[in-house]
């Protein structure tokens, strides 16, 4: 298995180091651990090149002395795991999880001594790391005051990151610099160093606080955990036995190839067969609609009055739009009570069993059933959890008895109840409930402004998408007038790495400078088609309005366009300058390929050898105009068709901000 146990007694020195060795199954990756009477140290090699040098394991617990040295090994165990399974949905049918394990079990050499249990799991793509702290005599309820786990790189690497602790959560630009210039950062955080790339990021957080990295010293390479703190400035508050979240690193040659990893969603556990209970009856990916963008463009507003979005009559617009086009969901904001003003700066008044006046929603769920659109739920807590948790059972139940299957959730606030933050462990409980809740009532959820996504979809299939990162919304109104080009070629290799996103697509109409003078969608109107393809979500928001879409050939693509997959592969890209993805239909022969670049144009050559070879295909090709630039003309596209095969290499010209979508129909 290429676990090895091997006791050093050091020259000159009485004490004992244990030394123990993990390799990955094809021996890529390289796993040291030390328990020396200082402390436990790890480090990571990966094709015989230093990634992590020694680096500390560790607690700090509150009012006892630090969890973290005069240790023995009192038993040590390893296995090695080698499946493949299934996921109801996702952005690939069938995944193979294969292992070594490597449990450590140790424990103080003091008069009452405390336990701990390390395991470090080691596969061909990262590694995983936690610590699991069993019942037993002198450590029962406490509090981690620190979580002492370190990052010592080797390389002083290109670091793509976003700054932790500010008012918006991940809703900000990625930087670029050098790792010894970070602060403090959210993860996933993605370097790139000379002979790889990687990634640190966490997976399986429950009853825990999010990581952020924390630098350790100016110009130094050392990152330390940072767990997202309580008011007061504990961290996690817990009893045992306790499992914290998994600590992974993902690593690979180049950076595109992260994106072909599933190390996050292999550290988390099965589903268990209640999770799965009638699941077939409301799981089901697909694209919605939402009277939505209109309001971040400021034609309507969510509250009542004259610029009211929902409303009876414009719902049942949206879904006569949606029937005609294979959309199965509507969202609505602004449907319930609560709504008025500027909601988002005063406490919460919402009321989530009672429609706003002028929306009639049980008239418009009986309406979107007769033609096949099924209306989906907004829960907007304005940051209130508190107030938000006295309804919660109720509010589901509302929506059990009304057939409605999806929510989307929003924790629009710069501080939840006040005076917690969105990653901290109070947030993530909060989370597990909804998400256990909405099970219980058969409802999807997707979630803006929460906890960055750990992978838990595995476990808890319900939990279909997430935002957690700064979308598309931010085009419509904000005040720095939108992101930048580059945007939508950095999020796949940074926050796209641990799960799926709710970007919310599709822009079509780029003029809407009445009530935004200042505001743009950077990209192209072939981006846009791209994006549906490039950035992954089970749940794709088809975010204009109807009427911006009607009598449009270019919505062909998103007629057709999946969200689905029977297997997704990241063909070729660079963070921040370009990015191709290919994805195969689950239900067809089909492929579809997006592909997008930054604010400067660029020919690509595009191999299609994923293709079925002996086959042939119709690639209907979605591509900018001769003239098209996101800055002077957004909306110039061209749609050809050509006869192509597994041989085929397609030659792909994107104009700046630009991108070129792709059908390729098994003739």
């Amino acid at each position: 298995m290429g676990l090895a146990l091997i006791l050093l007694i050091l020259p000159g020195k009485a004490d004992t180091t244990q030394s123990y060795q993990l390799r990955s199954p094809d021996n890529s990756l390289d796993v040291q651990l030390e328990v020396r009477p200082e402390g436990v140290f790890y480090s990571l090699n990966y094709q015989h090149r230093s990634v992590v040098k020694p680096s500390r394991l560790g607690l700090n617990i509150k009012g006892q002395e630090p969890l973290a040295s005069a240790f023995e090994v009192y038993k040590h165990s390893e296995r090695e795991v080698n499946q493949q399974w299934q996921q109801p949905w996702g952005e690939q049918q069938t995944i193979s999880e294969h292992y070594r394990e490597l449990r450590l079990e140790l424990s103080e050499t003091s008069a009452k001594p405390r336990r701990l249990h390390l395991v470090i799991r080691a596969f061909n793509d990262g590694i995983g790391l936690r610590y699991e702290l069993p019942d037993q005599p002198h450590l029962k309820n406490f509090v981690i005051e620190d979580e002492l786990t370190e990052f010592v790189l080797a390389e002083n690497s290109h670091t793509w990151w976003l700054p932790a602790y500010r008012n918006w959560g991940p809703e900000y630009q990625y930087l670029k610099s050098a790792l010894s210039s970070v602060d403090v950062a959210f993860t996933p955080m993605t370097l790139e160093a000379r002979h790889y790339a990687l990634a640190i990021h966490e997976a399986a957080l429950v009853n825990y606080a999010s990581m952020t990295l924390r630098l350790q010293g100016d110009n130094s390479k050392t990152l330390k955990v940072d767990l997202v703190p309580w008011p007061n400035g504990d961290k996690v508050r817990t009893s045992t036995p306790m499992k914290s979240s998994w600590r992974s690193i993902q690593i690979a040659p180049k950076a595109i190839d992260l994106l072909n990893s599933h190390l996050t969603l292999n550290l988390n556990e099965a589903p268990t067969p209640e999770a799965l209970a009638n699941a077939d009856r409301y799981l089901k990916p697909g694209k919605y609609m939402g009277i939505w963008w209109e309001m971040h463009i400021g034609e309507k507003d969510w509250s009542p009055g004259p610029k009211q979005g929902a409303t009876t009559a414009r719902a049942k617009q949206y879904i006569d739009f949606a029937a005609q086009h294979d959309i199965s969901g509507l969202l609505i904001e602004g449907w319930n009570k609560g709504w008025e003003g500027e909601w988002w700066q005063r406490p919460p008044t919402f009321i989530f069993d009672q429609p706003v006046d002028g929306l009639n929603l049980e008239e418009v769920v009986r309406y979107g059933r007769e033609k096949g659109v099924a209306v989906i739920g907004h829960h907007e807590t304005a940051a209130g959890v508190t107030y938000y948790e006295q309804q919660m059972e109720s509010a589901f139940g509302y929506y059990q008895k009304l057939g409605i299957h999806s929510v989307k959730m929003g924790y629009v606030g710069k501080r939840i109840d006040g005076d917690q933050w969105h990653h901290g462990q109070y947030m993530v409980n909060h989370f597990q409930r909804l998400v256990d809740t909405a099970a219980r009532h058969q409802v999807m959820v997707n979630a803006h402004e929460t906890v960055t996504d750990t992978g838990l979809r595995r476990t808890y299939p319900n939990l279909m998408t997430r935002e957690c990162v700064r979308g598309m919304e931010y085009n419509g109104g904000s005040p720095d007038s939108g992101n930048l080009p580059d945007h939508t070629t950095i999020i796949p290799f940074t926050r796209g790495l641990s799960g799926p996103i709710d970007f919310t697509p599709g822009i079509f109409n780029f003029d809407y400078q009445k009530y935004r003078p200042n505001n743009r969608v950077p990209s192209t109107l072939a981006n846009q088609l791209a994006l549906y393809v490039v950035i992954y979500s089970p749940l794709q928001m088809v975010a204009d309005l109807p009427e911006n879409y009607a009598g449009h050939p270019a919505f062909q693509f998103i007629d057709d366009v999946p969200t689905d997959w029977r297997e997704s592969r990241a063909l070729q890209g660079e963070i921040g300058e370009y990015l191709v993805v290919a994805r195969q239909d689950k239900n067809s022969a089909d492929w579809y390929l997006g592909a997008i670049t930054n604010q400067k144009a660029r020919a690509l050559s595009v191999k299609l050898d994923f293709l079925q070879p002996d086959a042939d295909y119709e690639a209907q090709i979605y591509r900018d105009g001769k003239d098209a630039d996101w800055e002077t003309n957004p909306e110039s596209y061209e749609i050809v068709r050509l006869r192509v095969n597994v041989k085929t290499q397609l030659q792909l010209d994107l104009k700046p901000g630009g991108g070129t979508a792709i059908r390729l129909k098994k003739r």
